[in-house]
């Protein structure tokens, strides 16, 4: 309307960025402490699922299978850390009595300690974006078990950073949790890996990329006479920009 150019750029990446000072590794004996600072035993097999319950972050597909998994796990914890949209979930877990295998937590000023302080880290979810409590366990350096989405693929290489399973695949799931269980060896071996591939999202990685991607569409439309509309996608891991007319 006014006789300038309009277009816009879109510029992908690695999500929002994690905070590594805040979500890190810690040694065999801080795990310890924040267990017995937060009331579990360093015996304890403790699973934590960081997400609100609800239909899709499919929280009772792991609760359905903890009475099959307590006869080889009886030292079994699983922490659902978020608030509680599902009623079903606690439903179930009264019903089965499984209220020494399941705890729910709601929602938590200190995700960071108890993700710490656990064994693996779990998601059922039916879809995913690029989820940032999987990255943050990943960076506290625990294995992951989690369901086969797009989010999942994009962050675990399975068998070698953690399992995907089927959201359809309840054995699978469970092999994968009894598997981490008996060989802590490989829990430390997919934890180390883990600590690696999660920097690639700290936070300051991501300030940094948004602070070029500013910096280069403002020196290329100072001036230019152009109205330029700027999008950022935090999505899948890779770097990318696309140039629409």
């Amino acid at each position: 309307m006014n006789g300038q150019k309009n277009h816009s750029e879109i510029f992908k990446i690695d999500g929002v960025g994690v905070n590594l000072s805040r979500f890190h590794p810690c040694t065999f004996e801080e795990k310890n402490t924040l267990r017995a600072d937060l009331g579990y035993s360093e015996k304890d097999y403790i699973i934590t699922v960081v997400a609100e319950l609800n239909k899709n972050k499919n929280q009772i597909m792991l609760v359905k299978s903890v009475p099959e998994l307590a006869k080889i796990i009886p030292n079994l914890k699983i922490l659902l850390i978020g608030k509680e949209t599902l009623p079903i979930v606690r439903e179930f877990v009264q019903k089965e009595k499984l209220e020494k295998y399941v705890e729910f937590l709601g929602y938590r000023r200190d995700v960071e300690k108890l993700t710490m302080m656990s064994d693996v880290a779990f998601s059922a979810s039916l879809r995913e974006g690029l989820p940032v409590n999987i990255i943050e366990a990943m960076a506290c350096g625990l294995p992951v078990v989690v369901s086969d989405n797009r989010g999942h693929r994009s962050l675990i290489k399975d068998k070698e950073t953690g399992f995907i399973f089927s959201p359809k695949s309840e054995k699978k799931m469970t092999d994968a949790i009894i598997l981490l269980y008996k060989n802590p060896s490989l829990r430390e071996e997919m934890g180390r890996r883990n600590v690696e591939e999660a920097k690639r999202y700290s936070v300051d990685i991501a300030v940094e990329k948004m602070a070029g991607i500013y910096n280069e569409v403002i020196s290329e439309n100072v001036g230019g006479g152009n109205n330029c509309r700027v999008v950022l996608q935090f999505c899948l891991p890779s770097y990318s920009k696309l140039e629409a007319a």
